[in-house]
């Protein structure tokens, strides 16, 4: 599915703030450099800052009234249409449901995780799934340089079980895939932002890296669906 334009446009600027307000709380020595950046050019004053240590997940996890907003926009309306009303999941333990964002630098790919299945790290106790629902994640591309950028997958993998193993990691439980990515043949995704894709949680997939010239900012959250 594709967002209109008004909703990306809102989503933008809901997530670049929260992005600036961040940076001005744990570098508020350097935040008047991203002041006047779209955030698709984020890398060209990173170097600045400790990227890793200050963009842990929990710093991007938008606000309560960032979420309240996103459930009266317009593609959420053809979410409902297609799956009924859902729960999102609150992986984190925020106490609410929870919709983040994700960045990606060009060209630096410790920015990115390694192929993996989400199902996985329910599995590994990373959140709660109530009875008699099924996850069903959504990605959203926000900042996306097209053929540059995108969302890697490999097609079919949900279909069958692979192997992994758990490794703590940033405090949490990770998985770890056994199997070489050449032997699951990933494809990318090269949408334009604004594009989302809805996936099975078993589906092997990853960031693609970004080989062009701006940062990737993508939007993600997980729907407890009724079947």
């Amino acid at each position: 599915m594709s967002l209109p334009a008004e909703n990306i446009s809102r989503l933008r600027s809901m997530i670049s703030d929260h992005w600036r307000s961040h940076l001005k709380s744990v570098a508020p020595k350097h935040a008047c450099h991203f002041e006047q950046l779209e955030m698709d050019r984020y890398h060209e004053k990173s170097d600045l800052l400790d990227h890793h240590a200050i963009w842990p997940k929990e710093a991007r996890i938008l606000s309560l009234e960032n979420v309240k907003e996103i459930r009266q926009m317009s593609f959420f309306e053809e979410l409902e249409s297609d799956f009924g009303t859902f729960e999102i999941s609150d992986e984190n333990d925020v106490g609410r449901e929870e919709i983040y964002w994700r960045i990606v630098r060009p060209n630096e790919g410790q920015d990115m995780g390694p192929l993996h299945a989400d199902a996985w790290f329910w599995e590994l106790g990373h959140g709660y799934t109530p009875d008699n629902v099924k996850r069903v994640k959504i990605w959203i591309g926000i900042y996306v340089e097209p053929g540059a950028s995108g969302f890697r997958y490999s097609p079919g993998t949900h279909l069958k079980e692979w192997p992994y193993h758990g490794i703590k990691k940033d405090g949490i439980m990770k998985p770890v895939i056994e199997t070489p990515d050449e032997e699951l043949n990933p494809i990318t995704f090269m949408g334009e932002s604004g594009d989302a894709i809805l996936f099975h949680d078993r589906l092997i997939h990853g960031g693609a890296p970004s080989v062009g010239g701006k940062t990737r900012v993508s939007m993600e959250f997980t729907m407890f669906v009724k079947p």
